[in-house]
C-alpha cells in the first residue's frame, strides 16, 4: 500500500516530470527538423554539383567540336593552296615550253 508521504512526493514531482518530458519531446522535434534541413541542403548541393558537371562536360564537348572544325578548315585551306600552287606550276611549265624562238 502507498503511504501518504510517497503519494504526496509523486504528485509534487509530476509537474517536474511533465516539463522534462516536454523538453525531451521538443528536443526530438528540433533534431528531426535539423536533420530534415540538413538532408535538404545536401540534396541541393548534390544537384548543383551534378549541374556543374553537366555544364563542364558540355563545354568540353563544344571545345572538341570547335577544334575539330578548325582542323578541318585548316586542312581544307591547305589542300586548296596546294592545288593552286600545283596549277600555277603547271601553267608556268606549259608557258615555258610552248614556243621556240629560232633565228637564222
Amino acid at each position: 500500500m502507498v503511504r501518504a508521504i510517497d503519494a504526496q512526493q509523486v504528485i509534487l514531482q509530476a509537474n517536474i516530470v511533465e516539463k522534462v518530458q516536454q523538453v525531451q519531446q521538443q528536443n526530438s522535434d528540433m533534431q528531426q527538423r535539423y536533420f530534415a534541413l540538413h538532408l535538404s541542403e545536401q540534396d541541393r548541393l548534390l544537384k548543383a554539383k551534378v549541374k556543374e558537371a553537366e555544364e563542364s562536360e558540355k563545354s568540353v564537348i563544344k571545345e572538341k567540336e570547335e577544334d575539330k572544325g578548325e582542323r578541318k578548315s585548316k586542312e581544307h585551306h591547305k589542300k586548296e593552296n596546294t592545288e593552286l600552287i600545283t596549277a600555277e606550276e603547271n601553267v608556268e611549265a606549259e608557258e615555258e615550253g610552248g614556243h621556240i624562238n629560232i633565228k637564222v
